[in-house]
């Protein structure tokens, strides 16, 4: 898991972009977080009357963040307190393993993209 986060203008908005922008759906997240899809809801919407609190005082919090591997939430906490959020040195070889990875994989698809645009357009000589 990378220590990768956004920054927001609010913890607000970190925390519904960790929520909506996840891999797993928001019923598979709620299960997580052992709430029902409809608390887990209302405790990730920007605001309005159902909005509720999400707690910082329990588990959840870290939970969330552990299972969407998103640590948006505390990039922007850590931004608003005029800090910047590294991840510890003896996990940067880790760390680099999977940069390597995901480089590794997006150079196989921009390879198979290019196929495809090749395939689509003729072949190398005929692109318009």
């Amino acid at each position: 898991m990378t220590t990768s986060g956004r920054i927001f203008p609010t913890l607000r908005e970190a925390l519904h972009a960790t929520a909506t922008g996840a891999k797993l759906p928001m019923k598979q997240l709620a299960a997580e977080l052992d709430w029902s899809p409809s608390e887990f809801s209302m405790r990730t919407t920007l605001g309005g009357e159902s909005a509720r609190v999400f707690p910082a005082d329990d588990d959840h919090l870290v939970r969330l963040m552990r299972v969407t591997g998103d640590f948006s939430i505390l990039a922007t906490l850590a931004e608003l307190c005029g800090f910047e959020l590294q991840p510890k040195k003896e996990r940067l070889g880790e760390l680099l393993v999977e940069v390597r990875a995901e480089l590794s994989r997006t150079q196989a698809k921009m390879h198979q993209l290019a196929l495809e645009l090749d395939e689509a357009g003729g072949g190398k000589g005929s692109r318009r």
